[in-house]
């Protein structure tokens, strides 16, 4: 007997029902996440952050720049001798135990910055934020509004929420106050200290030009392309006495560069906003040769804060005489403005309040707090974690923290643990592999993820080449190969602190890297400087941008003007300033060498 076939109808109607039915599962499986949610929020979730003991005294010491705050602070730590001076920058927490060793015995300052340890141990310790013991006789913390940073400011928030010390001493402009005074709203005794800039600061009436600029002098821009413009310009009128200063040097290099300013051996610094980060030159004068920069999401004008912060750098107490501000004038593309300069001086001086951003500490999860049992529970754990922060922090002097990027690192990860790397992706394992200090916006994403990639391989016993994990040190390179290599070699740190041996290798043979990189662009930076000179069209000669090799109507081949020319579109997408030309670059003996397992080529 034959069945006849269904009917169109009858077709279009069992495959209606199916979709009606997926639809309700879908909308029965919505229901039971947002339940589960919302019991894990009500029930199960984690509480606010507390500390053990209430300290006994916070003092906080408020006031401008070059007032005397980290200098009081740091006799207070020596007085006590035990404690932690704490800080957002190796370079400040190198100052501090120059400054703390100068004054007390051998064996009782060390230093810590993840980077390097001397000392570790020692009764005072001067360190970066991130590697703060969370307990102790007394805490110096130094810039304490970077509580507020978007970055990092996750570490400030637990170091002052949960630190167990019996003293805290927070150094910060005076609009951080009623940011910080929550936080520490458990001491038993609070003290004020305001303090008042101890050198004049005047702002010069008259824009500088690039042949009148005086010795000791800071020169402040804001990409690195336009710090080697800059330099390019003032090394015509002193050759050989312009050094240059920004994020991308390794340490090493910059404390060499700062050496070489604070010893006279170069009389004018091209710098980044990294100067004005608390480190201590002894410059009398400080010109800004732009007063915008690009954020990291938009090209926007200064604001006060930051400008006070950086003309703050002149006139140091004790490193020289009294300051003086100003405008540089005379390069090309750059136009600084003199009224925000005036409105930043200002602020530096103590007269006025800055626009300092009202941004909340933020509040980012332990693995404790996340309640989760395998890695494939990681992202809904800190979905789920996210949802109650909100809720728990919102009458809180704290927010919650992004948890974006920690959801998109375990992501990444779960595909390679499907298969046999599967076997080293426990939970703490994949944790401590998401939180690595390793930068994962793009393009250094892929970084990220090969170094995690090469961390699960060595667990579970295959080879992983040498070169993954550690670049050769560049031959016959520039200073922004050397640059690369360097910051690579860093992450290579960061890797091989939490997981030694991947690659055969340790963190000393990554810090040989970086330590023959930083030598090398040492080497190289005054060619790489004497270089960049440019400033007029190579077509038609017309004045222009020192980034650029031809303008704008010459680059895209306007009537009766040269052909277009590649590499001229745009402010970074011009002549290629930082990088040596390969007549300026190095080349010897140990270019190329690897280091052996000793950290020693």
């Amino acid at each position: 007997m034959t069945v006849p076939p269904p009917s169109p109808d009858r077709r279009r109607e069992r495959s209606a029902a199916r979709e009606s039915a997926a639809r309700d599962a879908d909308r029965a499986d919505a229901r039971d996440e947002k339940r589960a949610q919302q019991i894990w929020v009500d029930g199960a979730a984690p509480s606010l952050p507390v500390r053990a003991s209430r300290p006994e005294e916070v003092v906080f010491h408020l006031g401008p720049t070059n007032s005397g705050k980290t200098y009081d602070s740091l006799l207070a730590l020596a007085r006590t001798g035990s404690g932690v001076y704490a800080a957002p920058l190796r370079q400040l927490a190198h100052e501090a135990y120059a400054r703390l060793s100068e004054q007390l015995p051998p064996g009782t300052v060390g230093l810590s910055t993840g980077e390097e340890e001397i000392d570790p141990m020692a009764p005072i310790v001067c360190c970066t934020v991130e590697k703060a013991p969370m307990r102790g006789e007394m805490l110096v913390l130094d810039e304490s509004h970077w509580v507020a940073d978007p970055d990092r400011g996750h570490h400030w928030a637990r170091l002052l929420l949960t630190s167990d010390y019996r003293e805290m001493h927070l150094i910060s402009a005076a609009e951080a106050y009623l940011l910080l005074k929550p936080l520490v709203a458990d001491a038993k005794h609070v003290t004020v200290v305001n303090h008042k800039r101890l050198s004049r600061l005047d702002v010069l009436r008259a824009p500088v030009r690039p042949d009148a600029v005086r010795p000791q002098t800071l020169v402040v821009a804001f990409s690195r392309k336009a710090v080697y413009a800059v330099a390019a310009e003032l090394d015509q009128h002193r050759p050989g006495k312009v050094g240059v200063l920004y994020g991308a040097l390794p340490p090493a290099t910059r404390r060499e560069v700062i050496e070489r300013f604070t010893s006279g051996e170069l009389e004018v610094l091209v710098t980044t906003d990294v100067i004005g980060h608390g480190i201590n030159v002894p410059a009398t004068t400080v010109l800004f040769a732009e007063t915008t920069k690009f954020d990291g999401t938009e090209l926007r004008p200064l604001r006060t804060w930051e400008t006070a912060q950086i003309a703050g750098r002149a006139g140091r107490y004790g490193l020289t005489g009294h300051g003086q501000v100003g405008i540089l004038i005379g390069v090309t593309g750059l136009k600084p403005s003199s009224g925000l300069l005036m409105a930043g001086a200002e602020v530096a001086r103590g007269d006025a309040v800055s626009d300092l951003p009202k941004r909340a500490p933020r509040l980012r999860p332990e693995l404790a707090d996340l309640g989760a049992h395998e890695a494939v529970d990681l992202p809904e754990a800190l979905t789920r974690w996210a949802a109650w922060a909100r809720a728990a922090t919102r009458d809180e002097a704290m927010t919650a923290d992004d948890v974006t990027t920690l959801v998109m690192r375990v992501q990444a990860l779960l595909p390679l643990l499907r298969g046999p790397l599967g076997a080293a992706g426990d939970l703490d394992t994949v944790w401590r592999l998401v939180n690595l200090a390793i930068d994962y916006n793009p393009p250094r994403r892929t970084r990220w993820l090969v170094l995690a990639r090469a961390a699960l391989e060595h667990a579970i016993g295959l080879p992983v080449p040498p070169e993954t994990v550690l670049p050769d040190v560049p031959v016959d390179g520039t200073v922004e190969e050397f640059e690369q290599a360097a910051a690579a070699a860093r992450d290579a740190q960061t890797l091989l602190r939490q997981f030694p041996g991947v690659g055969g290798l340790t963190s000393d043979d990554a810090a040989w890297l970086e330590e023959e990189c930083a030598e090398s662009i040492t080497e190289l930076l005054p060619g790489a400087i004497a270089l960049q000179r440019s400033g007029t069209c190579s077509d038609c000669g017309r004045a222009i941008a020192p980034w650029f090799t031809t303008c704008k109507p010459c680059s895209f081949g306007g009537p009766g003007r040269g052909a277009p020319r590649a590499g001229t579109g745009g402010r970074d997408g011009g002549r290629d300033h930082g990088r040596n030309s390969r007549p300026g670059a190095r080349s010897g003996s140990r270019q190329g060498r690897r280091p052996s397992r000793s950290g020693r080529g």
